[in-house]
């Protein structure tokens, strides 16, 4: 039974396999170009846009970039990271967008709030955002490294 149930198998394989001619050669592809480029943005250079403590105020800053170019903005593909515990054995990158839920108590009172870090981008710049959902700009930033990936 194990010879004819083996027989059927090696017969399949030799019917349903085939070799025909071998079909023009393909395009050459295009190469692919990347740029990795760290930012760090120091505690006292982040910019508050609007007023502190007003509702839409917001952290921002802007760093000149001649490595992203028109062709990197309408073909290419930009990736961001965060780059957290920099230095440390406990470093990590987490992509951007990020959103960082935090809480404290204080005076018995739960106050709860998310940082939110985002970035844009066009040809000869690409600045970096960071939003409180409670609008508490009064207290600035800290110092943040980024990291940009470029495909074109």
């Amino acid at each position: 039974m194990k010879k004819i149930g083996l027989l059927i198998c090696v017969l399949a394989m030799a019917l349903t396999s085939c070799e025909g001619p071998m079909g023009p050669p393909g395009r050459d592809g295009e190469a692919l170009n990347w740029k990795i480029v760290y930012y760090t943005v120091k505690a006292g250079d982040w910019k508050l846009l609007g007023k502190k403590d007003a509702l839409g105020s917001h952290f921002m800053y802007e760093f000149k970039e001649d490595a992203l170019t028109k062709t990197i903005y309408k073909d290419g593909k930009i990736v961001g990271y965060l780059i957290q515990d920099e230095g440390k054995s406990s470093e990590v990158q987490t992509p951007l967008p990020y959103t960082i839920p935090l809480g404290k108590e204080a005076n018995g009172k739960t106050e709860l709030w998310s940082e939110i870090y985002t970035f844009d981008f066009m040809p000869g710049s690409i600045a970096f955002h960071l939003f409180y959902s409670d609008f508490y700009t009064g207290n600035p930033p800290p110092t943040c490294t980024f990291r940009i990936v470029m495909n074109w």
